[in-house]
């Protein structure tokens, strides 16, 4: 079975083909927002800010999501992603690590709720994807270690 393939074909169904976000992608990752919210009192906590625009934390998690599969497909980090390194670590907004994995977690059930054509192997292959950035972002945390 060729992951890739699996999730380039449930990435277009969740959220479109390209760099353009479609209608149901709005509706994906909007879902995925209220999921990860959702998903632990620490997480909710951080989102809990009355200026939280839930807009903005939509295009966030584009981007976030774009900047990761080019990770994976490239194997090297870029501007973005030192940027949220560096924005989510233990001096700036201290994103505890344990975070990301709720973070895949509601990826995957937003994924799963959302991916009427989802394989078996669907959520592996999201996994595959997002892990490595992932894992990037998780090792920065402690800058000074």
């Amino acid at each position: 079975m060729d992951l890739e393939l699996l999730f380039e074909e449930s990435y277009d169904r969740l959220v479109g083909h390209g760099i353009g976000i479609t209608d149901r992608g709005q509706v994906f990752f909007r879902r995925f927002y209220e999921a990860f919210s959702a998903s632990s009192d620490e997480v909710a906590l951080k989102f809990s800010d009355t200026e939280t625009d839930i807009d903005k934390q939509v295009r966030v998690l584009q981007k976030a999501m774009f900047h990761l599969i080019s990770f994976y497909l490239l194997k090297n980090t870029n501007d973005f992603m030192e940027g949220i390194a560096l924005s989510h670590d233990q001096d700036h907004l201290d994103i505890n690590p344990e975070l990301y994995d709720l973070w895949l977690d509601s990826l995957l059930q937003t994924v799963a709720e959302m991916d009427v054509e989802a394989q078996a192997d669907t959520e592996l292959a999201w996994k595959i994807v997002m892990t490595p950035g992932i894992l990037y972002l998780k090792s920065h945390h402690s800058p000074h270690s």
